[in-house]
């Protein structure tokens, strides 16, 4: 393990699905899920309002935004994917790159998707150093 050249990322926001973290050197936003299974969809709703909330006060053009999703239950059901489609633009736009910390193939799968209904770009791998590496590029 090699050690960090800058500070660890500093924790800014937490509810029970997210915490938001800012490594200011490296001018990347964390947004970290926890393994905390959402128990419906107006909980999805709320917790990733609120998040989106929190994030619009941060400056996203600034930071490039970094998804650690490993932790994440799996879940794909209709209702919760109607959910996702509706916020993840709200979520993900305005970041000078936005990346995705994968677990697994089916997670990465799973984000691939997404990202064609969206179309907003980003990099979806489980190589933490590679994606740190793009989201500090131009």
């Amino acid at each position: 393990m090699s050690a960090r050249l800058t500070p660890a990322p500093k924790l800014l926001w937490q509810n029970d699905h997210y915490a938001v973290l800012v490594d200011a050197p490296l001018r990347i936003v964390w947004n970290v899920r926890s393994s905390k299974p959402f128990t419906s969809i107006e909980e999805v709703e709320a917790e990733l309002g609120a998040l989106c909330r929190f994030m619009d006060g941060l400056g996203r053009s600034q930071y490039a935004l970094l998804l650690d999703i490993r932790a994440a239950p799996g879940r794909n059901d209709p209702a919760f994917e109607a959910a996702l489609d509706r916020i993840r633009p709200l979520w993900l736009q305005g970041f000078r790159r936005v990346g995705v910390l994968v677990q697994s193939v089916v997670g990465a799968m799973q984000a691939q998707r997404y990202a064609r209904r969206d179309s907003i770009k980003r990099l979806i791998t489980s190589d933490e150093a590679a994606l740190l590496r793009y989201l500090t590029q131009g």
